[in-house]
């Protein structure tokens, strides 16, 4: 009786083990894998203050990120008195996060603010980064100490154009702009196909025009995560069929002595 159990148990845990590895082993189902994930800019106040210095413009030190707002204020107008958000030193680094927006086509709120907000679509394949963007949600204030006036880019999106990345803002009024530009730049796909990306960041475009920055100092930095790859069903499936097999071994074994 225990050779018959026994030869029963092996051939259900082949079985078992057939039924799991066909599904792992299944060929995967072509299709575009959208850059997901989160992207964490970290800002390095005395710089981006020193490389903005204008003093002709009135902006005699130059321009500091005030505040930060993540993709909970996305339909937030951002002017100098908006209130929340997070403060940021206005010295050393500070590190914020600006999450991959999972929305394939552009969410349009004009009413939300003196230009309106939007949430960008990201449309890049991971495997084809010359097309498409990258969607980010998120919103700054910029003030200049001692000057006049601020500044609020927001509604971010990061996008390669000619070879070079830029991180460009969007509002109804001006369109989309060139913000920072990667410098150093690092790209690859992980063991999942999905892409990382990092580099370093510079003033550029429209906002560099208007702040009369410095294009070639090193502001901050910019580092791309991907999200994190969900355990196919098959493993589950595989890893309780056996374990569950195992302690009906067991037992039969128990029983047989």
């Amino acid at each position: 009786m225990f050779y018959l159990k026994n030869n029963s148990f092996k051939l259900a845990t082949a079985g078992v083990m057939a039924f799991a590895l066909t599904g792992l082993l299944a060929p995967a189902t072509a299709s575009a894998a959208l850059v997901t994930g989160n992207a964490t800019i970290t800002i390095n106040n005395s710089v981006f203050a020193s490389s903005s210095v204008n003093v002709a413009a009135g902006y005699p030190n130059g321009w500091i990120v005030t505040k930060h707002w993540g993709a909970s204020d996305n339909l937030t107008g951002i002017t100098a008195a908006t209130t929340g958000g997070t403060t940021l030193a206005t010295t050393g680094n500070t590190a914020m996060s600006f999450p991959v927006n999972t929305n394939t086509t552009t969410n349009n709120y004009p009413g939300s603010g003196t230009y309106g907000r939007t949430e960008q679509a990201t449309t890049m394949d991971a495997s084809n980064t010359s097309a498409g963007q990258i969607g980010l949600s998120g919103a700054w204030l910029l003030t200049s100490p001692g000057g006049s006036g601020v500044l609020a880019p927001y509604d971010f999106k990061v996008q390669k154009t000619a070879g070079t990345w830029n991180i460009a803002t969007f509002d109804n009024a001006f369109g989309s702009q060139n913000f920072l530009k990667l410098t150093n730049v690092a790209e690859s796909l992980n063991g999942s196909g999905q892409l990382l990306l990092s580099g370093d960041l510079v003033w550029t475009g429209l906002w560099a025009g208007l702040t009369g920055a410095n294009t070639s100092t090193v502001v901050g930095t910019f580092n791309l995560a991907p999200a994190a790859v969900p355990v196919p069903a098959a493993v589950w499936m595989f890893g309780s069929g056996l374990l569950g097999l195992l302690g009906a071994a067991r037992r039969k074994s128990v029983i047989a002595a």
